[in-house]
């Protein structure tokens, strides 16, 4: 890990077997070697040692992305975004020669009428989910090893803006179907927003640009905007940015990683000048492959065996219907858990206060944690869970959180499967809510102190 000196030491350069002189009869490389100077420092930079493989959860993300991109540039060609009804003339024939949304039918057309329509649809959505799922598993990764600590902050803030861009990414592309599930959700993020005291008119004119549905033919355009130019090119800025700083800083790495007195290197375990691992070029690169390629099988099976949002089942959007136990995606399902167990007794207060201002609470304290955990001297060795008494149990009770809130958000299921109403299960879905995750957050700080007392004996 590099230190604030210049005189650091990249691990992978010094090793004896490194350095270019292994591949000099390799034609290809020197082909390669005379274009792109392959001799670069920065081709050179180590990749710690990880034995674990988490350090590849970045790389899925990033890898789901460019995936992502590579979908939406086709359905971005095909799609209308327009709420105007049409005649859909189509292979679906339970709609064909029927009014529907000009939406709606441009999404039937995609999947049914055009040749690999649907594969590339579902592997949109499928890399979607893999892209959330990842970024969330790579922060937690960093939050529980303090990979966040001084000098990485500006890095923590970077890819806590990359995930609440993402959501934002899944919230717009929800509503482009424009089907009765995502008319239905998308309305409820409209008076979420409008239900923000002072500044939601504001902030309903300035995000939605109308009243939703009734001005759908104006939204969906905007929407169409959003998800597929602004906050793409937003999000790529970042990605770009959020690697920069992590070429110039470099990854923490795990103290134990290869760093024997017998190394080749011969480092000490606790030498912050020297990275131990492999250089980026080819070694990191041929890894780089490899995800990218399991990567794109995982979304390609997903894709092909595994559907989701089957609009020609769902049906259009209608203002005259509203489909029974409407349900957001699973990364939004915690929110609309807390929005389900908001109590009453905060009048016309209670969508604020459990759909947008407790999920800003959460989102700021995850935003702000690199400095709430501050360290004033840099740290560059991750550290173990169990060494972090404080850190661990709110990561833990932030989890939990999530889990409890997210059975919240489904009560309606919960309930038709207990055959009991929503009412009879929200007092035990309620407590759980206000007590599970503290309880579990505090068991979790006292088991790890005690550990610490009894190792310091």
């Amino acid at each position: 890990m590099t230190d604030d000196t210049d005189d650091t030491t990249d691990a992978a350069d010094t090793l004896p077997d490194g350095g270019t002189e292994r591949y000099e009869h390799s034609r290809l490389y020197r082909w390669l070697d005379d274009r792109l100077d392959l001799d670069d420092d920065s081709f050179g930079k180590a990749f710690p040692d990880d034995r674990y493989g988490s350090f590849l959860l970045g790389e899925v993300a990033l890898f789901s992305f460019v995936i992502l991109a590579a979908t939406g540039t086709f359905l971005g060609l095909m799609y209308t975004p327009h709420a105007s009804t049409v005649v859909y003339q189509g292979q679906v024939a339970q709609y064909s020669g029927t009014e529907v949304p000009g939406a709606f039918a441009s999404v039937l057309r995609i999947s049914y009428d055009v040749r690999f329509g649907m594969f590339i649809r579902m592997a949109h959505h499928w890399a979607a989910y893999l892209f959330l799922a990842a970024i969330g598993l790579h922060m937690f990764r960093v939050f529980f090893t303090g990979s966040y600590r001084n000098p990485r902050e500006a890095n923590w803030l970077v890819g806590s803006t990359l995930l609440l861009l993402a959501l934002g990414e899944g919230y717009f592309g929800y509503a482009l179907p424009y089907d009765d599930f995502s008319e239905t959700a998308t309305t409820i993020g409209f008076q979420m927003t409008s239900s923000i005291p002072v500044l939601g008119t504001t902030l309903k004119n300035l995000i939605f640009g109308g009243n939703f549905p009734a001005d759908a033919t104006y939204i969906l355009p905007r929407f169409f905007f959003y998800h597929v130019f602004l906050l793409p090119a937003i999000m790529a800025g970042l990605i770009g940015l959020h690697m920069f700083i992590l070429l110039r800083q470099k990854h923490t790495e795990h103290p134990e990683s290869s760093r024997e007195a017998d190394s080749p290197v011969g480092p000490d375990p606790d030498d912050e000048s020297v990275v131990v691992g492999v250089p980026m070029w080819p070694n990191q690169a041929a890894m780089s492959v490899i995800v990218f390629l399991f990567t794109a099988s995982i979304v390609s099976f997903l894709a092909a065996l595994f559907p989701v949002q089957r609009v020609a089942i769902i049906g259009p959007a209608s203002p005259l219907t509203q489909p029974s136990g409407v349900r957001p995606d699973w990364f939004f399902m915690w929110v609309f858990g807390a929005l389900n167990m908001t109590p009453n007794i905060f009048a016309g207060y209670g969508r604020f206060i459990g759909g947008v201002l407790f999920p800003g609470i959460v989102v700021g304290v995850m935003m702000m944690w690199a400095f709430i955990d501050r360290h004033e001297e840099p740290v560059h060795f991750t550290a173990n869970p169990l060494d972090r008494p404080m850190p661990t149990a709110v990561g833990v009770a932030a989890i939990s959180m999530i889990i409890v809130l997210s059975i919240a958000g489904m009560n309606t299921f919960i309930a038709e499967t207990l055959g009991v109403s929503g009412g009879a299960i929200y007092p035990y879905l309620l407590a759980m809510t206000i007590l599970v995750p503290p309880i579990q957050g505090l068991l979790v700080y006292v088991a790890l102190r005690r550990r610490q007392a009894r190792l310091e004996a």
